[in-house]
């Protein structure tokens, strides 16, 4: 019987250094990716908490300064990202 096991989608996170960082537009209202690297960036986020967030902590207020600062240079290690204002109409 198949289980399922975890992913650590090595692909998302392992970038060669000749390797330019993906450019993610970040919805300025909604905090959200967009543009054509947003799958990659939303699955490089849950990649990233696997990894780095002890399931110890109950929300994101619970978790340490130096956790969460740890976390947001690995991030911007790996994508370069552009705030963007979407006009609602």
């Amino acid at each position: 019987m198949n289980t399922r096991r975890s992913t650590r989608l090595r692909r998302l996170t392992l970038r060669m250094l000749d390797q330019p960082r993906s450019t993610v537009n970040i919805d300025a209202a909604t905090g959200r990716g967009l543009g054509p690297h947003k799958e990659i960036f939303h699955n490089y986020l849950g990649v990233l908490a696997r990894e780095k967030m002890p399931i110890v902590h109950n929300s994101w207020k619970d978790v340490p300064e130096s956790l969460k600062e740890l976390v947001w240079n690995d991030i911007l290690v790996s994508f370069i990202m552009l705030k963007y204002m979407v006009k609602k109409v």
